[in-house]
């Protein structure tokens, strides 16, 4: 009896002294512990209780036992839970944990002092949510290379697929994605990224992100956006870097012509200028089948008829077909071919200017002749006359014969594309001596019979002795103007 009684004493002494000990700490919050385990009855009680009154630390933490979340902030009790038997080197921890929820609450210095302990710097919320994630959306500079140092993973996912990349954009932290990137010498960044860069509205981040994609990337209707906002605001470096980063030419959506010939096509030379400026190849082809919307720009039936039904037609031949001055020239400045022809019928972009009369085409196609006003035939079909003229003062004049009624001599401006000394017609099959073929078509100027009237085929004829001195006095590109 008097046994029962010393150790009913002792017990209640032994829990006095317990809960004196606790009331003496500051309060925290109620938090559910596990119910504690009675000793076995077959034990005595001197073996269960220990020698002096003590506070238990509580079993390691492990992966099943994560540490206890509360919302206070208690960092000096917090210290004592890191002892010599607290074991945090375990497994990533997908769920509600302290480390997350410092970072959430911003308190970092617990955070180091967790992973310092053992935590590992990987460990996730039950969303996926990391530290490292954490600091980028809260565009922590100093923890972010902190965690780094740690050796967490730049490239590690929540369970949506984020990165701290996409946090840090998210958040418009962009030193800290720029921070990120620079970190990451070899990361390639889904395209999702780079969405999320261009719907950021800084175009430097779409820049810097874009930059890490290779150059095969296909037209999408975000780049195609990023594309239109690159060219309102004449940002030439975003340009050039998308023209770079895709392996064909920008194209209008849902279409297939490329977009610098619709600028051709509908006389845009600012947009024109800075695709081409920005890298647009300028030997680019146009699409056979192409749609009708661009067709329906082009009033020269000739250039339609052959984008139809031949391939090979470039942007030069588009311009030049369209007598398109400014737009051959600058075409021609950035490498596009005169000699280039397509594969069918061999048409060359200078065939294409002939169409339209236009001289200055041709003899930007020719690769030169002389101005005008340095040099220049006119020849009247009223008067069949020709006059040479050689700056502004006329050096020789003759007498001529153009086509007779039916085959009239085309009027217009055009220039001598070759000569042939001895030219034999494949039509008629007749000699023309001294032949100067004018805008590569099926006439021009030749020695033959010369009477007061028109009476040739469609060509210019000559006296003999007038058509070997303009053959002689007269190069290549020199422009004759009928009237």
């Amino acid at each position: 009896m008097r046994l029962s009684i010393i150790r009913k004493i002792t017990g209640s002494l032994a829990l006095a002294g317990l809960i004196a000990y606790t009331m003496s700490l500051p309060s925290s919050p109620t938090a559910q512990l596990p119910a504690p385990v009675p000793p076995p009855a077959s034990l005595p009680l001197a073996s269960v209780l220990p020698e002096e009154p003590m506070l238990i630390a509580g079993p390691s933490i492990g992966a099943d036992t994560p540490l206890p979340v509360v919302p206070a902030r208690r960092g000096h009790i917090i210290d004592h839970c890191f002892n010599a038997d607290t074991e945090l080197s375990a497994p990533i921890l997908r769920r509600q944990n302290a480390v997350i929820t410092a970072a959430l609450n911003q308190d970092w210095e617990i955070v180091r002092k967790l992973i310092d302990a053992g935590a590992p710097v990987e460990t996730a919320d039950e969303t996926g949510l990391t530290s490292l994630m954490v600091a980028a959306k809260q565009g922590n500079m100093e923890m972010l290379r902190t965690l780094v140092e740690r050796e967490a993973r730049l490239d590690f996912m929540d369970f949506e697929g984020r990165t701290a990349l996409h946090y840090a954009l998210a958040a418009g932290k962009h030193e800290a994605l720029e921070l990120l990137l620079s970190l990451m010498p070899n990361f390639q960044p889904s395209r999702d990224l780079l969405t999320a860069a261009l719907a950021s509205g800084n175009m430097k981040i779409f820049e810097v992100i874009l930059a890490r994609f290779p150059g095969t990337l296909e037209w999408t209707p975000e780049t195609r956006r990023a594309l239109e906002v690159a060219l309102k605001a004449d940002m030439r470096e975003q340009v050039r870097l998308l023209l770079n980063k895709h392996s064909t030419p920008p194209t209008r959506e849902g279409g297939i012509v490329p977009l610098i010939a619709y600028a051709i096509a509908n006389d845009e030379a600012p947009l024109f200028h800075a695709l081409l400026a920005c890298g647009s190849d300028p030997n680019v082809a146009l699409p056979k089948a192409a749609e009708k919307e661009f067709m329906s720009l082009l009033q020269n039936k000739y250039l339609r008829l052959y984008i139809e039904n031949e391939t090979g037609v470039n942007l030069l031949m588009l311009a030049a077909g369209l007598g398109r001055t400014d737009y051959v020239r600058a075409l021609l400045d950035a490498g596009a071919d005169r000699r280039q022809s397509t594969p069918k019928h061999k048409m060359l972009p200078l065939y294409f200017a002939a169409w339209t009369s236009n001289w200055k085409c041709v003899q930007l196609l020719l690769g030169g002749g002389p101005m005008p006003e340095e040099l220049r035939v006119e020849i009247s079909l009223a008067k069949q006359h020709a006059t040479v003229i050689k700056d502004g003062v006329t050096i020789f004049t003759t007498q001529v014969s153009t086509g007779r009624q039916g085959y009239d001599t085309p009027a217009g401006h055009f220039v001598i594309t070759d000569k042939d000394r001895d030219h034999v017609s494949t039509i008629y099959k007749v000699a023309m001596p001294y032949f100067m073929r004018l805008n590569c078509r099926d006439f021009g100027m030749h020695a033959g019979v010369v009477p007061q009237y028109p009476a040739s085929h469609g060509c210019i004829r000559l006296p003999g002795d007038a058509a070997k001195k303009l053959f002689s006095d007269l190069p290549v590109g020199t422009v004759v103007m009928i009237n």
